[in-house]
């Protein structure tokens, strides 16, 4: 049997925003509200977010330049933390530095990311959801890839309670059961999430064809002897999709090569 093993955010969904939304609540939530804060010191809400993105475009266009670095929700506050210091990190490299040297509560901050997520999904799961929108093309190659038979689990550093419920008929479209979502509990390491993958599947690493946006996961679960390709329409940079041809490692550039790619390797 293969396995095709896709990461959610940046591959699935564009999560931005939610991110945005979840990550600078959190982040207030903790660190205190004020007007000499980001985006004003002031937390969203479903009824305000129309009006704030139109307000602060510039604001939205600049964090969207710091999603390529992320590797997990504590990331988030770091970049909220970053842009309230007008620090500025030109790649993986330096943001990563920043992250060993700042002072920060990481465990403090990820336990109020995902609470605030749960609050506004159980306010409105639907508008949550709209926060972070599916790549059209995706779906649909997901969608026919499920109607041949194809076995795909997804490999998340998020959490699976909060992305289960858009693995339905009245969400994506289609079903992938909550014990196919492989969760930061199994690991935000992907090796280690590879490595549940073999256990739970009974499959070898050579079966395992993994799709990730982030060039530094798939660099390191290759040496285990997964295939593994780059999503190129999300968040990846030129830089880290030139260290991706240097590792040899196939890139996805469009969301409408999604399918045929994925088709033709499994094949």
């Amino acid at each position: 049997m293969k396995i095709l093993a896709l990461d959610f955010d940046g591959v699935i969904v564009d999560s931005v925003l939610d991110s945005l939304f979840v990550g600078h609540n959190a982040y207030l939530r903790l660190y205190g509200q004020g007007k000499k804060k980001y985006f004003g010191g002031e937390l969203f809400t479903f009824e305000n977010w129309e009006e704030t993105k139109k307000q602060h475009q510039g604001e939205i266009k600049y964090y969207r330049t710091l999603r390529p670095y992320i590797r997990g929700a504590t990331d988030y506050g770091l970049i909220q933390k970053l842009i309230e210091e007008n620090k500025f990190v030109n790649n993986q490299e330096e943001f990563d530095n920043y992250r060993k040297t700042v002072k920060f509560d990481f465990e403090a901050y990820e336990k109020e990311f995902y609470k605030e997520r749960e609050r506004l999904q159980n306010i409105n799961y639907r508008a949550w959801f709209n926060l972070e929108p599916p790549y059209p093309e995706v779906i649909e190659g997901i969608k026919k890839l499920l109607e041949e038979g194809t076995k795909i689990v997804i490999a998340t550093s998020n959490r699976r309670k909060a992305i289960a419920k858009s693995f339905t008929p009245e969400y994506f479209g289609f079903t992938i059961k909550p014990e196919d979502i492989l969760d930061k509990r199994f690991g935000e390491d992907k090796s280690e999430q590879m490595k549940h993958i073999v256990n739970l599947y009974q499959i070898k690493f050579g079966d395992i064809y993994f799709v990730d946006d982030q060039v530094n996961h798939l660099i390191q679960t290759k040496t285990l002897g997964i295939k593994v390709l780059l999503a190129g329409w999300s968040y990846a940079t030129d830089i880290q999709k030139e260290e991706a041809r240097k590792q040899n490692i196939p890139i996805i550039e469009r969301e409408e090569e999604f399918y045929p790619m994925i088709k033709n390797v499994l094949n």
